[in-house]
């Protein structure tokens, strides 16, 4: 998990952070999973019991494919909205957004959040290639 210091110089005043198909950074790329919606819904849905830097799940909507959880990274707090779309018969696509709280900028604080998620969701699921 490479981030350069021009990187953390550009988030200083940037608040969040999110993945997408056309992030600059390949370790922000919207990630693809050849499983069943359901299976990566349950897995975002399980990460509070999981994972040591999600500590609460606030709210999980199945039909929207939204699942709301609170993380944390030493004393900052942090908003992450992982977002669930069925794209195939047994494929999946996630995209998250991670929003440090009560802060004007996250001097690259939200990148590491959303490596650990993701990396929680490669170790879970086979990853298909996109773009």
């Amino acid at each position: 998990m490479y981030m350069s210091f021009w990187y953390k110089i550009s988030r200083v005043m940037k608040p969040r952070e999110e993945t997408s198909d056309y992030a600059k950074h390949p370790e922000l790329k919207t990630r693809y999973y050849g499983a069943s919606f359901t299976r990566v819904f349950r897995k975002a849905k399980q990460l509070e019991n999981e994972s040591g830097n999600i500590n609460k799940l606030i709210k999980a909507d199945e039909e929207r494919g939204e699942v709301f959880v609170e993380a944390t990274n030493g004393k900052d707090r942090f908003d992450v909205i992982m977002t669930i779309v069925q794209v195939g018969p047994n494929e999946t696509a996630i995209d998250i957004v991670s929003s440090i709280r009560n802060k004007a900028g996250d001097f690259g604080k939200n990148f590491p959040i959303i490596v650990y998620v993701l990396k929680e969701f490669d170790q879970s699921f086979p990853n298909i290639k996109k773009g």
